[in-house]
């Protein structure tokens, strides 16, 4: 009898049956694995753009103000003074982006013309130095205006923390040399 029960059941048969089983299981841990991955980027790329949008459109000294003043004890009034100096900056970079970006059609356009114009580009690099010179400018006041409303105890802490800046961004620059060297 044993002999009729491994001819109607054999060993090969049984292994089949369980193969598709483990078939469906690696594909439910790929799929599961997968979507993980993919919930996981989408989490990141919304962090990244938030990160972006709230600390890109000041430029690097809105954000230094931002990033400096959070760490310093500002009463009410200061607090006010501060939010008004990068409001000011961000709608400075604001208004000039559209500006950026017309200027970049602009260059576009004429480096995709048959012939290149030495003269227009000068007289465009000019403009540009002229809209930098007026940023640089600007945000110079805008930095004295922030020195203007901190005690002597907080300018001694922003300072601090500016050389902290400094030292975290040497680190990471230094850093980014060595693996490009390295490659």
């Amino acid at each position: 009898m044993s002999d009729m029960n491994d001819f109607n059941n054999p060993p090969e048969l049984e292994a089949d049956t369980k193969k598709p089983v483990k078939r469906n299981k690696g594909k439910i841990v790929i799929i599961t694995m997968i979507v993980v991955f993919v919930v996981t980027g989408i989490a990141a790329l919304g962090f990244a753009k938030g990160f972006y949008d709230k600390h890109k459109g000041g430029g690097p000294w809105g954000f230094m103000i931002g990033r400096i003043a959070d760490d310093l004890d500002l009463n009410t009034e200061q607090k006010a003074a501060v939010d008004k100096i990068k409001e000011e900056i961000k709608a400075k970079m604001d208004a000039n982006k559209e500006s950026r970006k017309k200027d970049m059609t602009e260059m576009e356009q004429m480096f995709r013309s048959d012939n290149f114009d030495k003269q227009k580009a000068l007289d465009f690099a000019k403009l540009h130095d002229a809209k930098r010179e007026e940023m640089r400018s600007f945000m110079i006041d805008e930095v004295a205006k922030f020195h203007s409303i901190l005690t002597p105890d907080q300018r001694n802490k922003a300072v601090d923390k500016m050389k902290e800046f400094r030292e975290k961004d040497k680190g990471f620059k230094d850093g980014w040399k060595d693996k490009k060297q390295d490659r």
